[in-house]
C-alpha cells in the first residue's frame, strides 16, 4: 500500500502515453486500499489531535469544492493520498515502516528519473507537453519537491542503518546535479543550503540556523510576497533584490500572480473556492502561468482563512510534539521542513508532502531506532 501510494503522487504517469495503464493501476490499488482500509479503520477508530485536524481539513477542502462548483473530483482524490497515510499509521502503529518504504521507493524513482534524462533524452520529447516532461512530477518545478522530501526521509533513515548514509549522500549528488540539469534554480539554491545545514557539526548551532530559517522564511512570506505587484514600490527591496542579489524583482512574474491570488483571495476571504483546476487559476486569475505559485496563497484559496487555521493548528501541534526529543534529528527534520516551505513561497507542492513530512515530525519522538545509531546522532 505504501509504495502505491508514494508511487502515485511522486510520479507523473501521465507524462507519457505508454505510462497511462500504469497509472490507472496505481491510482487504483490506491483507491481500494483506501476503501479496505475505511472499513477496518471503523471498526478500531482511533485518532490523535492531528488526525483530527487533518481530516477536518480534507471534508472542508472537499464541502468548499462543492459549494463553489469546482474540481471535486481531484479533491476527492488528493483528500484519500492523504487519508491512506492515516490509516496505515493508525491501523499497524508502524512509522518507522513508512519512513524507510518512502525512502526506498522514492530514491528508486530519483535515481530512475537521472537515468532516463541522461541515456534516455528523447523520451523528454516524446512527453505531450514540453514543460511536463519528467517522470518525478512531470514539470521541472516539481522535482525539487520530490528531492528534498526524499533527501529528508532518506536522512532520517540513517538512524535506522548506517548504510543509509551511503544512499543520502548519493542521493544529495543526484539531487544537485538533476536540478542543474533542468535549470530550477530556487530549487537548487534551498536543496544546497539544506545540505550545508547537515554539515554543520554542532547541534547548538543547527537550531539556531533552523530558527533563523523560519524567521526568514515568515519575513520573506509577509513582506515580499503578500505585497505582490507593491513589491516594485519598495526601493529598498528593489535594491536588495536588483543591485545587491542580481534577481528580478518580479521573480520570474511571480509577483504578478501572487498579485492576482490576493485580489481573489480578499473576494472570499473565509471559505475560499475549495480545490480548483488549471483552467479556474487561468480564466480566474491569471493567464500567464497557472496557479498562485505559492503554497500560503494556495490554501487561502482553496479554503480562506478557515483552512490557513487549521494548517496554522497543525504545526504548532507538531511544534509541541517534537519537543520530546528535540535532538540533531529531530532540528534535521524541522529544517528540511523550512526547506519546503521557503521552496513553496515560489512553486507549488502537492499538499501530500507537507503534510506527510508533518506526520514524520509528530511520530519522531517515538520511532524506535537501533541503540548504536541512536548514541551516534
Amino acid at each position: 500500500m505504501l509504495t502505491f501510494l508514494v508511487l502515485n503522487v511522486s510520479i507523473s504517469f501521465t507524462t507519457f502515453h505508454f505510462l497511462q495503464l500504469l497509472s490507472y493501476l496505481v491510482l487504483g490499488v490506491c483507491m481500494l486500499s483506501f476503501a479496505i482500509l475505511s472499513v477496518m479503520t471503523l471498526r478500531k477508530p482511533i485518532i490523535n489531535y492531528l488526525d483530527a485536524c487533518t481530516i477536518i481539513y480534507l471534508i472542508l477542502l472537499i464541502g468548499f469544492t462543492v459549494m463553489n462548483g469546482t474540481d471535486v473530483k481531484l479533491a476527492i482524490y488528493r483528500s484519500i493520498e492523504v487519508g491512506l497515510l492515516i490509516m496505515i499509521l493508525n491501523y499497524w502503529e508502524k512509522p518507522e515502516v513508512m519512513v524507510k518504504t518512502f525512502a526506498f521507493v522514492l530514491s528508486c524513482c530519483v535515481y530512475a528519473n537521472l537515468l532516463i534524462m541522461i541515456i534516455f533524452p528523447d523520451w523528454m520529447f516524446a512527453a505531450k507537453d514540453a514543460f511536463d516532461s519528467y517522470l518525478l512530477g512531470g514539470n521541472y518545478n516539481q522535482i525539487g519537491g520530490r528531492l528534498i522530501f526524499a533527501l529528508v526521509l532518506s536522512l532520517l533513515c540513517t538512524k535506522f542503518h548506517k548504510l543509509w548514509m551511503v544512499n543520502f549522500v548519493i542521493m544529495a549528488i543526484v539531487s544537485v546535479v538533476t536540478l542543474a540539469m533542468v535549470g530550477s534554480m530556487t530549487s537548487l539554491s534551498c536543496i544546497l543550503l539544506f545540505l550545508v545545514f547537515c554539515m554543520i557539526p554542532s547541534e547548538k548551532l543547527q537550531k539556531a540556523c533552523c530558527i533563523g530559517f523560519f524567521l526568514f522564511y515568515l519575513v520573506f512570506q509577509t513582506v515580499v510576497v503578500f505585497s505582490g505587484e507593491g513589491l516594485h514600490n519598495n526601493e529598498m527591496a528593489v535594491y536588495i533584490i536588483e543591485d545587491v542579489l542580481g534577481k528580478d524583482v518580479t521573480f520570474t512574474h511571480r509577483t504578478q500572480l501572487w498579485d492576482a491570488a490576493g485580489r481573489k483571495f480578499a473576494e472570499s476571504p473565509f471559505i475560499g473556492y475549495g480545490f480548483v483546476d488549471s483552467e479556474w487559476f487561468l480564466s480566474e486569475m491569471d493567464s500567464f502561468a497557472i496557479g498562485p505559485h505559492n503554497f500560503i496563497y494556495n490554501v487561502l484559496l482553496n479554503g480562506g482563512l478557515t483552512l490557513i487555521s487549521l494548517f496554522l493548528l497543525m504545526l504548532i501541534i507538531i511544534l509541541r510534539r517534537i519537543r520530546m526529543r528535540y535532538d540533531k534529528m529531530g532540528n534535521m527534520l524541522l529544517l528540511g521542513l523550512c526547506t519546503m516551505f521557503f521552496m513553496m513561497t515560489m512553486e507549488v507542492f502537492p499538499f501530500f508532502f507537507v503534510f506527510c513530512l508533518f506526520y514524520v515530525v509528530y511520530y519522531y519522538p517515538t520511532m524506535k531506532f537501533k541503540t548504536s545509531c541512536a548514541k551516534q546522532q
